[in-house]
């Protein structure tokens, strides 16, 4: 197996970044190692293969200059070949009891029949007893000379706090794609592989930052000469690409046809789907201006993402995401898997649908970019004077101000309650708006109201981010609501973008959320601006 084939065998050989493996080198260098680890991370990132690189430098006569085993000696050979006797490992998943725990104590107290030391490498160490964990915890404290423990596991949580207090905790993170692809690069080298990079980076990120993950898929690709997508069930970005543009211009009937054709050529839609779940979070990434996020995509792909990702607005795509998280559980145990993914698609890609009640689009919806969204209403008096400016040229200027003032006139007329109304319980409005929900207030305070407009109450914002959030059904009939019981008149909420743009503090001014400059663009906004004004999450509506 390429696993074990290709398993390090050096602290050097290990991929790096990897704080573990540096820190247990430079142990080993200054003789100050310790007699308790606890090695910490999610499966085939390493832990066990630097427990054994451990053992073999405990034991090894002629260490590095790098702190490295040299490999070559008998006991770093009999490591390597798995018949050392005073490396003894132990899978805590069959041998978890008590008694398994007491038959280690008595051996523990023999000394090192073939090395230096003896070493006991514990895998899924959380799978002992409470029983066992006590049973353990006495010799931890106070092993004998010459003895080191190494505790491996996947769950941190269900290890008790006595056991993590006697050992040093090393934690393995997942490998990244650039490590992975590096691994697989060197493997398909050595073995005369043919395959391209493309089908590389699928699998390692079918593989989901484990190297042991990576090289089997890897093998079985190679040894059974078969397709990367029929083993690992992912399609190619340029898919997601294609899925994506069809719900913009809400083409659900062809991306049906296309899950179709996906689930006819035998891929697995549940991780078909995960992966387009991955898609749209890259594509928010993008819109939160931090691209260097997306894995995985060649320039080509990057680029045709970047174009996509303008096109589209926020709520669309946490709309989207929303409405695959909610479905995406369903496709497992649906007697036709590929139905949940259809309601999903149906969902997003539904042609834009307007009520008539209130006059308002339906979020739900593929909202992109001002070139795609024509068939709006123009409804603000901005926009008034917009159109009046594509009336005949023999209309005077004075003309069309007074067209202007006129609609005003009669918008004030028709209005349910007057400006100084308005601001008068403002403050009042904001204040209650927290009790139904601390997201919407922050939203509210980022924009002043600037008019009536018969029942719409004008707010002026500054950035589409927060028109867009203000505007989505669930935050609409929370300010409905509260409007009706602060002002006693059926309003509703329209917002309008500022021509201006609000003031940035700087470090160490005092003022409210709603004075910062928190978004960069007008169609992107930061990552660490969103994360402040939601409290660290994203609401999906």
């Amino acid at each position: 197996m390429f696993y074990t084939k290709y398993r390090p065998q050096k602290f050097s050989d290990v991929c790096r970044p990897n704080d573990a493996a540096d820190a247990l080198s430079k142990q080993i260098l200054n003789e100050k190692t310790s007699h308790a680890y606890l090695f910490v991370g999610p499966r085939g990132t390493g832990k066990t293969t630097l427990a054994r690189i451990l053992a073999k430098a405990l034991n090894c006569p002629h260490i590095t200059s790098k702190g490295d085993p040299c490999d070559k000696c008998s006991s770093c050979v009999a490591i390597k070949e798995g018949s050392f006797v005073d490396m003894i490992e132990i899978d805590a998943a069959s041998n978890r009891g008590i008694d398994d725990i007491r038959e280690l104590k008595d051996k523990i107290k023999l000394a090192p029949t073939m090395g230096k030391n003896k070493v006991y490498i514990i895998d899924e160490v959380h799978m002992l007893t409470n029983e066992a964990f006590n049973a353990l915890l006495k010799t931890l404290e106070e092993p004998p000379r010459k003895t080191t423990f190494v505790l491996c596991t996947t769950e941190l949580h269900k290890v008790p706090d006595t056991i993590k207090s006697r050992c040093q905790v090393f934690r393995f993170k997942r490998a990244t794609l650039p490590q992975l692809l590096q691994k697989l690069k060197e493997i398909v080298k050595s073995e005369k592989i043919k395959i391209s990079e493309e089908d590389l980076e699928k699998i390692a990120l079918a593989s989901l930052g484990g190297f042991r993950d990576a090289e089997t898929l890897l093998q079985q690709v190679a040894d059974g000469e078969i397709s990367v997508d029929s083993l690992v069930g992912m399609g190619s970005k340029e898919a997601y690409v294609e899925m994506t543009d069809l719900l913009m211009s809400g083409e659900v009937g062809s991306a049906i046809k296309m899950v179709s054709k996906i689930y006819e050529e035998g891929l697995d839609l549940y991780v078909w789907v995960g992966e387009y779940l991955r898609y749209l979070r890259e594509l928010l990434f993008i819109k939160s201006g931090v691209k260097e996020e997306v894995t995985g995509a060649t320039a080509e792909i990057l680029d045709k993402m970047i174009k996509q990702a303008s096109k589209l607005s926020v709520n669309w795509i946490l709309n989207a995401m929303s409405a695959i998280l909610e479905e995406h559980k369903n496709i497992r145990s649906s007697f036709i898997p590929q139905l949940p993914v259809e309601i999903a698609l149906a969902k997003i890609g539904n042609p834009l649908e307007v009520s008539e009640e209130n006059n308002l689009v339906s979020d739900n919806l593929p909202s992109v970019s001002l070139e795609f969204s024509n068939k709006r209403k123009k409804t603000t008096l901005d926009e008034v004077d917009e159109e009046s400016q594509d009336e005949p040229e023999d209309e005077s200027s004075e003309e069309i101000s007074e067209a202007v003032e006129e609609k005003k006139e009669v918008n004030e007329e028709n209005s349910l309650l007057s400006l100084e109304t308005l601001e008068g319980k403002w403050k009042e409005f904001i204040k209650r708006s927290r009790e139904l929900n601390h997201s919407l207030t922050v939203l509210l305070k980022s924009g002043k109201p600037v008019g009536i407009e018969g029942k719409f109450v004008i707010l002026e914002v500054f950035y589409p981010f927060h028109k867009e959030r203000l505007e989505s059904p669930q935050n609409r009939k929370l300010v409905e609501k509260l409007m009706s019981e602060i002002y006693e008149a059926k309003l509703s909420l329209k917002c309008v973008l500022s021509k201006e743009r609000p003031k940035t503090l700087k470090i160490g001014e005092t003022g409210n959320l709603t004075d910062l400059n928190i978004a960069p663009a007008d169609t992107a906004f930061s990552k660490d601006s969103v994360i402040e004004a939601f409290d660290g999450t994203l609401p999906l509506i």
